[in-house]
Formats: structure tokens, sequence, C-alpha cells
């Protein structure tokens, strides 16, 4: 059973109640302004007429036909669940590139810049692929050094992991057919280095710095 409370509020009391009443009341007139909002009414209304109605395709981006092809992989590529679909698509271009230009030895002088154009990916992005396929056994990496210190690509060369049982056929040329034109075959003498090799001696000028910086010790006193 309810009870009522008969006795006279305090003017503390109703004022409480006033502010509560208004508070409730401007909350309500807010919700009813966003919800009234012109914008709001417009994008319901474009909502209401389209709703049932398919998306608008998007144009394909033009493609380009240059004949090139992935040659055959193992399925151990496609199996992997440590690779994520990036990384499989990066070993399948790497793939493309060493097949087409040097088959025999397995291995390419590719560039990351190339590769960012070739995924339509961020630089971070595909070094993370180039890790992810050389800590999977998949890919060899060596970094090309040119001149002093300047990095001119890196060399890929493709492991047993990745290639089919059966191997690559070899180019179908004619014996005694003219082997390619090297004009256009690149005269830079590069020296290989390993990743960790290469990350030390781009090391070395910080150490050096780093050295130089730091107090020296404090010469012992001759005895005699």
């Amino acid at each position: 059973m309810s009870t009522f409370d008969r006795r006279t509020p305090t003017i503390e009391e109703l004022k409480a109640r006033l502010v509560q009443r208004n508070t409730r009341n401007m909350r309500c007139a807010e919700f009813m302004r966003s919800a009234y909002d012109e914008k709001y009414l417009e994008r319901r209304q474009r909502s209401l007429r389209a709703c049932h109605m398919p998306a608008e395709e998007k144009p394909l981006a033009p493609r380009r036909e240059n004949g090139a092809y992935v040659p055959q992989l193992a399925a151990r590529l496609e199996d992997d669940p440590n690779l994520t679909d990036g990384a499989r698509r990066c070993a399948r271009k790497i793939a493309e590139i060493v097949h087409r230009c040097d088959r025999e030895n397995r291995s390419a002088e590719i560039t990351v810049t190339f590769l960012m154009k070739a995924l339509r990916r961020s630089r971070r992005t595909v070094q993370y692929y180039l890790r992810q396929l050389e800590h999977g056994g998949y890919i060899a990496v060596e970094v090309l050094q040119w001149r002093t210190r300047m990095c001119a690509g890196l060399a890929v060369r493709l492991l047993a992991p990745l290639l089919p049982r059966h191997g690559w056929p070899e180019k179908a040329m004619k014996p005694g057919a003219q082997q390619p034109a090297q004009n256009y075959r690149s005269n830079i003498e590069t020296e290989r280095f390993s990743r960790e090799s290469w990350a030390l001696k781009c090391m070395d000028g910080v150490f050096r710095s780093l050295i130089a910086t730091l107090p020296r010790f404090p010469s012992l006193p001759s005895t005699v």
C-alpha cells in the first residue's frame, strides 16, 4: 500500500524539483531539435527513396594487359596460416618477376618502391610482407649497397618451400638464338649484405657519435 507525503515541501525541495524539470525540458528540446534538423530530414528522405534500390556500381580502374602471368608455386603458400593475404600476393608478384628475369638462379633485384606501386600498399606494409615471407622460409633477402652508404635495392631469392617439387620449365629458346641485348642492363656495381649486417653498418655512424660524447677515462698514474 503506497503512502503519500502530505507535508508541505520546503523552499529547497521546490527549487530542486524546478531544476530537475528545467533540465528534463532542455533535454527534450535538444532531442527534438536534432531529430527535426533539416540535414537529418534530408538524409532521412534520401534514405527512404533509395533504401530499396541497389548500390551504384563504381567504375572499374583501367587495366593494362601486358601478357604477364604468375608461375606455378607450392600450395604451402596458400595453406600457411602464418601469412596474410597481402604477403601471399607479394610472394606471387616476386615470383612473377623472378620467373621472367632470372628463373635459373631463382633470384632478382627488386626495390621496395616497385613493390609499393605494384601492390598499391605503403612502404611499411610492403616491408611487413617481406618480413613475413622471410620468417616463413619462403624467400631470402639481401641488401644491395651502392657507393658509400646508399641502398640500391634488395636481392630476393626464392627458396624451396615456395617452389613446386617438379620445378619450373626452362626458357623455350632455340639453340644458337641471339641473347638479349645488354644495352639496358645496369652497370651499377653493388655489394650485397644481409639485413643484420646492413643494420649494424648503418648504426656505425650513430655508435661513433655516441662514443664521442662519452667522457674519457682518467689517465692512470705512472709508477716507476
